[in-house]
């Protein structure tokens, strides 16, 4: 359910910030102005936040972020965030972000356990190429999904090099799969040496439903 939209400086400092957010994290409008994105972050979710939002620096984004909201009274709140930095005119460099609440009766896996869940499809399609071949079981475009999947999760960049080795598919192919990706709405590409580019909102929710039907697997 989208809440509202946030605009911050390069450094994460909210500048502005509409008045749906305000009653979402139990603080004024004049309280959250000037604050940093850390300081209304979960602990635990701080570090790997920090690193996706560095990821902007080489991409631009956007790239969307689940995380949980502190809140001075009351328990944390679930959101997907999508960020993105602005690379051009007098506001560049602020980011600007789109604030959706998650609904966590819809999601049975937390974060973790999706992120585990991702891991152990990856083996098994490993294991299943190495014992039967990839002239039959390549399936590179759901390697590729997962490289993404796990990479936001990881709150890290994949290059085209590393999603070449890490998925056996030579560099050409992977651009044309990349293309058929991106062009089914399930991935950004981004135009950098770093980050290859990340999953749209549809594509990680695509995912994680089929990460929760396998879960059990």
């Amino acid at each position: 359910m989208l809440v509202g939209h946030s605009i911050s400086n390069a450094c994460g400092h909210i500048l502005a910030v509409d008045h749906d957010i305000c009653e979402l994290l139990h603080r004024s409008e004049a309280e959250l102005i000037g604050m940093s994105y850390t300081q209304i972050t979960h602990p635990d979710d701080v570090t790997w936040n920090a690193s996706l939002v560095d990821k902007l620096e080489a991409s631009g984004g956007p790239l969307t972020i689940r995380k949980r909201y502190l809140r001075p009274n009351g328990p944390a709140v679930w959101s997907d965030v999508q960020v993105s930095r602005l690379r051009s005119g007098l506001d560049e460099g602020r980011l600007v972000g789109t604030i959706n609440r998650v609904d966590l009766k819809t999601v049975k896996l937390s974060p973790e356990m999706l992120w585990r869940s991702a891991c152990r499809r990856e083996h098994a399609l490993r294991s299943r190429r190495t014992e039967l071949g990839d002239d039959l079981f390549s399936d590179y475009a759901w390697l590729i999904l997962l490289q993404f999947y796990k990479a936001e999760a990881e709150g890290t960049c994949i290059s085209l090099s590393q999603m070449s080795f890490r998925t056996g598919c030579r560099e050409p192919s992977l651009a044309r799969w990349l293309k058929a990706l991106e062009e089914k709405k399930l991935i950004d590409r981004f135009k950098s040496k770093v980050c290859a580019g990340q999953l749209t909102s549809t594509g990680i929710a695509k995912i994680e439903k089929l990460l929760e039907e396998t879960s059990s697997d």
